[in-house]
């Protein structure tokens, strides 16, 4: 089978080349590999940003893969051949918290990622993809929607009465959008331009704030919920907009620190934190359970995910690079069918 290799670290170093495919236990699945997505972990991991909790070359890159079912063994009770199935982002994390060694088991790491044709998982490392999605739909799913999903409602409790402030329109941001809204709450997004404003409504924004107009947009954010604030902020921005984050939120707020885009070091305003009594949780995607809840709220929605793009299984590294311009809206995905 065709697998794309990390042979040195560095995204020159990829190499494309070939595997056998190992035999299949009684408890194994065995899965025919047809899409993947790309996140931007996926570049960290390529060029070794890690450090000790990343992959050691050589391995299989890319975290977010799905596929069809070719054979089960003998023991396997829930797949059939032809299900189209998802392999989470964490291989067994399968509930609760996240423990010490959990980060060692993501997938296009020390664990090897979906660039292959071929895998093999045991039972309990997949899950079935949302009914009438596609190979190429499901595959967006295990890192950046199950991170904006373990946010809003695991750590959030959203309901219908809940403010939701997303920043930006990364990946992360966008499934933020669309899981607020399939809990009819409601929702306030920060971005960069009036083309996005505009975006960012279509998607399923309430209030959409140009951030670059307004320097200060945590007062636009209390002024558009009539000074109530945020009860769930999904922060990706970093250093420049945790401040903010914590100007604009409300009393108790979950703040989700997601992201570094803007750096990585913040000052900490300690007082607000104590007077707001601010929850600033660390998310680092989710367990399979959390996996499973969101893919049945799919289930019961007309939700679909934003495709930007797609590549053949040869161009791998031609759309790393693509993601690496930050240009994307949506996600960029691999048809390992495309011709």
């Amino acid at each position: 089978m065709k697998i794309w290799e990390v042979k040195n670290l560095g995204l020159d170093n990829l190499s494309l080349s070939t595997k056998d495919i190992m035999p299949m236990a009684d408890n194994e699945v065995l899965v025919n590999m047809k899409a993947a997505t790309l996140n931007f972990r996926d570049l960290i991991m390529i060029d070794g940003g890690y450090g000790a909790t990343g992959g050691k070359p050589p391995f299989i890159p890319i975290s977010d893969g799905a596929g069809l079912v070719k054979n089960v063994g003998k023991n396997v009770k829930n797949f059939k051949v032809g299900d189209i199935v998802i392999p989470p982002f964490f291989k067994g994390w399968d509930s609760g918290d996240i423990k010490e060694n959990t980060i060692f088991s993501s997938l296009g790491g020390k664990e090897q990622g979906v660039m292959q044709e071929y895998m093999i998982f045991k039972e309990n490392n997949i899950v079935h993809a949302p009914n009438q999605w596609s190979c190429l739909e499901a595959a967006t799913l295990p890192c950046a929607a199950l991170t904006a999903w373990r946010t809003i409602v695991t750590e959030g409790k959203v309901n219908k009465d809940s403010i939701v402030l997303v920043q930006g329109l990364g990946g992360v941001s966008i499934f933020a959008i669309q899981i607020a809204k399939m809990f009819n709450a409601q929702v306030v997004a920060t971005t960069s331009s009036e083309d996005r404003m505009k975006i960012a409504k279509n998607i399923g924004a309430d209030f959409v704030i140009n951030y670059k107009k307004d320097n200060n947009w945590w007062k636009k954010v209390l002024e558009v919920t009539d000074n109530k604030g945020a009860d769930i902020i999904v922060e990706v921005g970093g250093s420049k907009t945790l401040e903010q984050s914590i100007k604009c939120s409300r009393i108790g707020a979950v703040i989700g620190v997601i992201g570094v885009l803007s750096g990585g070091i913040a000052e900490l305003p300690i007082g607000r934190v104590i007077y707001k009594a601010s929850r600033l949780i660390g998310i680092t995607c989710g367990n399979k359970k959390e996996l499973t809840d969101m893919i049945n709220k799919f289930n019961s929605s007309n939700t679909k995910p934003i495709i930007d793009s797609i590549y053949k299984f040869e161009d791998l590294p031609k759309a790393l690079r693509y993601m690496s311009k930050g240009n994307h809206l949506g996600k960029i995905a691999i048809d390992f069918d495309k011709e």
